[in-house]
């Protein structure tokens, strides 16, 4: 059974009528809770949904899910490929497909803290964004530019954003 097509234009000019009259609600809080279920494989509920996080076997993983790194980039490029899509539907273009491929670096001796001189995570980060469209490329070139630089992820990747936290040391229950 397939679900019905949105009027995915409909939804976002809603949405951002009711952001306009009313900016106390436009703070979203996503919130998930994660656990660690036995060697490097771990699951965090989102929603009611399961993410699975693994490692590649050679790296002592099962291979039963894309490892965190991986899952960053994932949400980047969905990120991208999902906001580009609602705006396109909202200025009236026509999509035929979205892709997004994303390459990223990092030097893993940071990760396993051999030279506190290196970064753990990316150094650098590059993606190719292809759309099929029959529509005029430069308007949908710039609506796919500013959807990239208004992307809740590649916004929280490309600055420096306050991350805090506490950690509990728990006695095991008897």
């Amino acid at each position: 059974m397939t679900t019905p097509r949105k009027n995915l234009g409909e939804i976002v000019a809603k949405r951002i009528e009711h952001l306009r009259e009313r900016p106390q609600v436009a703070i979203y809080k996503p919130k998930i809770s994660s656990r660690h279920v036995r060697n490097l494989y771990t699951e965090s509920e989102v929603r009611g949904h399961i993410v699975k996080s693994d490692y590649p076997e050679p790296a002592g993983g099962e291979n039963l899910a894309p490892n965190p790194i991986e899952l960053l980039l994932s949400a980047m490029a969905s990120c991208i490929e999902a906001a580009f899509y609602e705006f396109a539907e909202y200025h009236g273009l026509t999509i035929h497909s979205v892709t997004v491929d994303i390459k990223g670096k990092l030097d893993l001796r940071g990760l396993f803290m051999i030279d506190e001189t290196v970064d753990a995570g990316f150094q650098d980060l590059a993606y190719t964004f292809r759309i099929e469209t029959p529509d005029p490329p430069e308007k949908v070139r710039s609506l796919a530019e500013k959807v990239v630089d208004h992307c809740p992820v590649v916004d929280s990747l490309r600055r420096p954003i306050d991350v805090h936290g506490e950690i509990e040391i728990l006695k095991p229950a008897k």
